[in-house]
C-alpha cells in the first residue's frame, strides 16, 4: 500500500554521517517494527549508487561509518530484507507511471528538494502514511480497518457491506465511525457501554430495537452476526443516519459492528 524505493537523488548529497543515520531509522522501519502495509523497494545495483563520499558500498563497507559492526553486519541483512526490482526510478511521475500504483515515495538521506513524498526521517515518514491512509476506497477500508481505528473492530460481515454501499456512502461511513472510536476512546473506561451517554457527548443518534421487533425471531435473526472470535451475537444497538443503519456489539470498551447497510426489518417497517 506504502511504497518506498531507495533513490539515488535521496542518496548523491548525503554524507556517511547522514546515510548512517538514515539507515538506522530504515532498519528500525523495515526490520525491528515492520508493519504489513509497507513496501521498500531498491534497485539491484543499490550498492553502486552515487553518494557525496563515493559509491555507496564503499561508504557502507570502508569505515566510513562510526558503527562497523552496524555497517558490516546489520545494514547488509538490512538491504536483502528489502524488494530488489529491475527499475531505476530518478522521478516520482516514474514511479507513479509504474506497477507500483498507490503512494508512491521516495527514500533517501537527504534530498536538495523539498516534497512530502521525498522521506527521509521518521517525521517525514510518519506524515506520508498518516496523510494518505484516510484516502479510501471500499477495499483499502476494509484492509485498513486495524489501523484506523483504536476500538472499533469490523465483524467479517461488514466486508461485504462495505463494497455494497460503501462507494456512494463511504464518507458517511467513515465519520460515523470515527465518531464513535473517538467516544468510546474518550467516555467508555469500565461498566456497560452506555448509549445514552454516547447521545449526549456525540451526534451519534444511537438507539436500541423495540420490545416488539426483538421478540419476533424473525427480526431478531437479522441482527445476528458473527464476531471475529466466531462467537454469534445479537447487534441490537444501532446508530442511525440517513439511509444507513450501523448496527454493532459493544464488549470489553470495544465496539464490534457487524452490519453497515439499509434498514432492517422491524415490527413497523418491513
Amino acid at each position: 500500500m506504502f511504497n518506498f524505493y531507495l533513490s539515488k537523488i535521496g542518496y548523491e548529497n548525503a554524507s556517511s554521517s547522514e546515510i548512517e543515520d538514515n539507515f538506522m531509522l530504515l532498519n528500525e522501519i523495515v526490520v525491528e517494527d515492520p508493519t504489513p502495509e509497507d513496501s521498500f523497494l531498491k534497485n539491484e545495483n543499490i550498492w553502486e549508487m552515487n553518494t557525496k563520499e563515493g559509491v555507496l558500498g564503499e561508504v557502507v563497507f570502508s569505515d566510513k561509518f562510526s558503527d562497523m559492526q552496524f555497517a558490516h553486519i546489520v545494514v547488509p541483512k538490512l538491504i536483502e530484507s528489502m524488494k530488489s526490482i529491475n527499475d531505476k526510478f530518478t522521478t516520482l511521475d516514474e514511479f507513479d507511471n509504474s506497477q507500483y500504483k498507490i503512494y508512491n515515495s521516495f527514500y533517501g538521506a537527504k534530498f536538495e528538494l523539498t516534497n512530502d513524498r521525498h522521506i527521509s526521517n521518521r517525521e517525514k515518514y510518519e506524515k506520508f502514511k498518516k496523510d494518505n491512509l484516510w484516502d479510501l476506497a471500499p477495499d483499502s477500508f476494509w484492509e485498513r480497518r486495524e489501523q484506523l481505528f483504536a476500538k472499533i473492530i469490523l465483524c467479517p460481515s461488514v466486508e461485504n457491506d462495505l463494497r455494497r454501499v460503501g462507494s456512494s456512502y463511504l464518507s458517511q461511513i467513515k465519520n460515523k465511525l470515527v465518531e464513535l472510536d473517538n467516544y468510546v476512546v474518550s467516555n467508555w473506561k469500565n461498566d456497560s457501554f452506555n448509549y445514552s451517554d454516547a447521545n449526549e457527548k456525540s451526534s451519534l443518534n444511537i438507539s436500541p430495537e423495540s420490545k416488539q421487533t426483538m421478540n419476533q425471531e424473525k427480526y431478531r435473526n437479522q441482527r445476528m452476526f458473527k464476531l471475529p472470535d466466531g462467537r454469534n451475537e445479537c447487534f441490537e444497538l444501532h446508530i442511525k443516519t440517513g439511509n444507513l443503519r450501523f448496527h454493532f456489539f459493544p464488549e470489553e470498551t470495544k465496539i464490534y459492528v457487524g452490519y453497515i447497510g439499509k434498514h432492517l426489518g422491524t415490527d413497523k417497517y418491513n
